[in-house]
């Protein structure tokens, strides 16, 4: 039995940080989770945790909740993600992404909080041109989403360099999975569940060949609780390492639709990020191992949306 250690994990409510939250519990932490449910939901809340609603980046609020617990560890999970240039909302990002991050970041140096974790993004990485992108390739986001997510990791170095900050920078690939919600064309893989399940047919922009690299996010959450206790601060991607086409996903769902609907070819978006996929060999040295693979994840995910019908 492990002693009781306290973890806060901010977005708590949302899609990979109440998985998270869930995880923790059943390992015997006690969980704080702040979320200002903007994009979380209470629905996603686990009763077992105590839960403040507010701001992140609303430094009073976040002083106020540490003056309440004593943490261990921070799990900084809360953001809105859209990589739609046209539907992009810069001073967001810098609030929801960097100022958060700065916000905790002194509160953990202040309250010498063991390990403060990043969900930081691929997204940092642009239109790589050599694939796939190692953590020490050419940082060059194209999306105000990842210049936010790199400008806080600096900052993250920043404390680490003059505070000691102990913290872990995961930079996590397309996570897919159960309560992913939609936001605009964010998540193809929830987006396809969500039309299956109404009958609708599947849209393919452009000519369906660019590769992604999907995970799923039970094997996120292991990877992110694991690093925890991981001694040296350090960065990781946390992907699958394996390139998959929107055909492919199209051709895996298809196998689920009784009618065989053929897609619906749209052009390519503007300000698409091409093909990317990610080297996780820094990640598996651990002794991380994935666990689940696309087919298995993608009928997960339609089996839970199948049982729990959206709003």
């Amino acid at each position: 039995m492990k002693n009781k250690q306290t973890v806060m994990v901010t977005g708590g409510c949302g899609f990979i940080g109440s998985h998270i939250v869930d995880r923790l519990i059943d390992d015997g932490y006690e969980v704080v989770i702040l979320d200002d449910l903007s994009t979380g939901t209470i629905n996603n809340l686990n009763q077992s945790a105590i839960f403040y609603q507010g701001d992140v980046s609303d430094k009073f609020f976040v002083e106020k909740v540490f003056e309440q617990h004593k943490f261990n560890f921070v799990i900084h999970q809360a953001t809105k993600i859209n990589t739609n240039a046209l539907n992009e909302d810069p001073l967001y990002d810098l609030k929801s992404s960097v100022n958060s991050t700065i916000v905790l970041a002194e509160n953990c140096v202040k309250n010498k909080v063991k390990k403060f974790i990043f969900a930081s993004s691929v997204a940092v990485y642009g239109r790589s041109v050599n694939l796939p992108a190692y953590e020490d390739s050419t940082i060059d986001p194209i999306y105000s989403y990842g210049i936010a997510k790199y400008t806080a990791e600096l900052y993250l170095k920043y404390f680490a360099t003059y505070y000691n900050l102990n913290y872990e920078i995961l930079r996590y690939a397309n996570v897919y999975g159960p309560r992913q919600p939609i936001y605009g064309e964010v998540g193809v893989i929830a987006i396809y569940t969500d039309r299956l399940i109404k009958g609708d047919p599947l849209i393919v922009f452009g000519d369906g060949g660019h590769q992604r690299d999907y995970i799923y996010v039970s094997d996120v959450v292991d990877f992110t609780i694991q690093s925890m206790m991981f001694e040296e601060s350090s960065i990781y991607n946390v992907g699958r390492g394996v390139p998959v086409t929107v055909n492919e996903v199209f051709a895996e769902f298809q196998k689920y639709d009784l009618n065989k609907q053929q897609a619906i070819q749209k052009p390519e978006r503007f300000g698409e990020i091409g093909s990317f996929y990610s080297d996780i060999n820094r990640a598996l040295n651990t002794g991380w191992k994935i666990q689940v693979d696309l087919k298995e994840g993608i009928a997960n995910t339609i089996d839970y949306f199948t049982k729990n019908t959206r709003a």
